[in-house]
């Protein structure tokens, strides 16, 4: 390798990680009760792919919580919110299982026994759920869960694909898409 190649790579190598590092977050947004917002962050890490760093943000109007969550180096899938029939929100990642958080106190500390795992029998979990809470359906998956909608890259999205890079995540409601499956708990 001569010198002038060895300094075309290296300035190749510089400018990737210069403008890695100047890449910006991008946040989608669920309403939900009132005034009230849960959120997710992603900012991209350094790669030739989609990975991501990501924070989720919960908001009562008046205050403000958020945790970091997992980063996605590909395994990611979509992150979906619920409302459990006590009243707690749930977000479940599928296979990097789920967290659940509350807005009266705001809290990820939620001290309720929320069971994130799949019911083999989907038609006994149906005839024991009601069909709704709140306006959302009952999940097709988890008993005591009501679907609110996902946050999700916009390339898992066949019609929102061509905007992945203006908008690269982004919460659809329960209206915009049913209840996708999630991968196992591992």
């Amino acid at each position: 390798m001569t010198f002038r190649e060895f300094s075309n790579i290296t300035f190749a190598i510089g400018m990737l990680l210069a403008l890695s590092a100047c890449s910006s977050g991008y946040v989608a947004t669920a309403n939900l009760q009132g005034s009230a917002t849960a959120s997710m962050s992603v900012t991209p890490m350094f790669g030739f792919h989609s990975d991501w760093t990501r924070e989720f943000t919960i908001n009562d109007g008046n205050t403000t919580a958020s945790i970091d969550l997992s980063e996605d180096t590909g395994w990611w899938r979509g992150s979906h919110l619920y409302l459990h029939s006590s009243g707690t929100y749930v977000v479940h990642e599928g296979q990097n299982g789920c967290f659940d958080f509350t807005l009266e106190p705001v809290s990820f500390d939620a001290r309720v026994s929320i069971s994130c795992a799949k019911m083999a029998d989907k038609a006994a979990r149906l005839s024991a759920d009601s069909p709704e809470l709140d306006g959302y359906p009952a999940s097709r998956y988890y008993v005591g869960l009501f679907y609110i909608g996902r946050f999700v890259e916009a390339g898992h999205v066949q019609e929102l694909r061509d905007t992945r890079a203006e908008t690269p995540i982004v919460f659809q409601t329960y209206e915009q898409q049913a209840e996708p499956e999630l991968p196992e708990i591992l």
